[in-house]
């Protein structure tokens, strides 16, 4: 019998609370979805070297790289499985050459690839050099880059 009451007092105060967050949360008629105002997002600019007009404009003009990505070129070098093998080249590769190296992750392989390169032929070059040092293997990727700045 205890166990009934106090399930039925429970249900009153729960009851109640329901009434009560009922009664006040109808009283605000002052909100209008049509004066909502929200910002427009920043997007990054992303340009396309690849298109009709001359990709060497685009190298002139000055780029925020921390919001600007554009279609261009690396050279693979190595796809392994192991993060360390990965690494450790990146590591040998930034020591020989001049060429931004990165570490991309693409399931399941962890893929080594060099440069920033707006067209085929500079990345062309590059791709040539690695094959005559040793690694044949080499290929040109097309791929997002970051564009490099002018000084």
């Amino acid at each position: 019998m205890d166990f009934v009451r106090g399930y039925q007092r429970t249900m009153n105060y729960v009851r109640l609370i329901i009434l009560f967050n009922f009664v006040f949360s109808q009283s605000n008629s002052d909100f209008n979805p049509a004066l909502l105002n929200d910002p427009e997002p920043l997007w990054p600019k992303i340009v396309n070297p690849l298109n009709s007009y001359d990709a060497s404009k685009i190298m002139n003009q000055e780029i925020d790289t921390t919001a600007a990505e554009i279609e261009g070129f690396r050279v693979q070098v190595f796809a392994t499985q192991d993060r360390n093998k990965a690494d450790d080249l990146k590591e040998n590769l930034s020591l020989s050459y001049a060429e931004t190296s990165y570490v991309i992750f693409e399931a399941p392989n962890y893929k080594v690839r060099m440069g920033d390169y707006l067209d085929r032929k500079n990345a062309e070059k590059l791709r040539k050099r690695l094959i005559a040092n040793g690694f044949p293997s080499s290929w040109i990727v097309r791929t997002r880059i970051l564009p490099k700045m002018k000084n």
